[in-house]
């Protein structure tokens, strides 16, 4: 497995591959964009590949780059790293393919932590955004816009869709709710199905959209 970056800052591109020296996702190659030969021929190449990212002013300009790359026969894992924290673009990263959106000033651990749950296919984002998607204002106008709906949840899946909220992996889920992983997966299958949503991220969001928070297990 190989470590690319990619980011219009070269501070930026140092500073990182000097954190993630000696850790598993020790930088292969740092660049300026995504067109460069040595991202493209990489993700190519048929290896798995991590690619962290760091954003640009609009998330959008590289909505058909992201697609093209998660479209290769062996996609990469792709990370967003942002210096600020906007819930539509993390909604519209996770649409376009992204496998974690973070926050630059989370810390080398943490960063190395959220990676490893990306390759085991979790998605990962801040977990500031349940604070910025349970305030009353934002919660209330997203309400309005998108209308009640009613997902029938039994109580079981209640509990589960809190832990997606926030943030959970299955193994997490399984070890606090006493089943196993395989039980977590189908319920989360259940889930979406009755949220109307393809993803976990999705259905997290749809819960704090919802205020489904409250009463959640500890």
């Amino acid at each position: 497995m190989r470590t690319f970056l990619v980011g219009q800052s070269r501070l930026f591109r140092a500073a990182l591959s000097r954190l993630l020296q000696g850790t598993t996702f020790a930088v292969s190659a740092a660049a300026e964009s995504l067109q460069d030969a040595a991202v493209v021929d990489g993700v190519r190449s048929g290896d798995q590949v991590v690619l962290l990212l760091q954003k640009p002013d609009r998330l959008a300009d590289l909505e058909t780059e992201i697609e093209g790359l998660k479209a290769c026969g062996v996609p990469p894992w792709i990370v967003i790293l942002a210096r600020s924290l906007d819930a539509s673009e993390i909604a519209e990263g996770f649409l376009y393919g992204v496998d974690g959106y973070l926050l630059e000033e989370i810390s080398p651990e943490a960063l190395v932590e959220s990676l490893n749950l990306v390759i085991l296919g979790e998605k990962v984002f801040p977990s500031q955004l349940v604070d910025l998607l349970t305030e009353a204002d934002w919660a209330k106008s997203r309400s309005r816009a998108s209308g009640e709906y009613d997902a029938n949840l039994s109580e079981r899946e209640f509990e589960i869709v809190n832990w997606l909220a926030r943030g959970a992996p299955n193994k997490v889920i399984a070890g606090k709710m006493s089943i196993t992983e395989a039980t977590v997966k189908v319920h989360i299958k259940a889930i979406l199905k009755k949220v109307g949503v393809h993803n976990r991220t999705q259905a997290a969001i749809w819960a704090v959209q919802r205020g489904l928070l409250a009463g959640a297990g500890e």
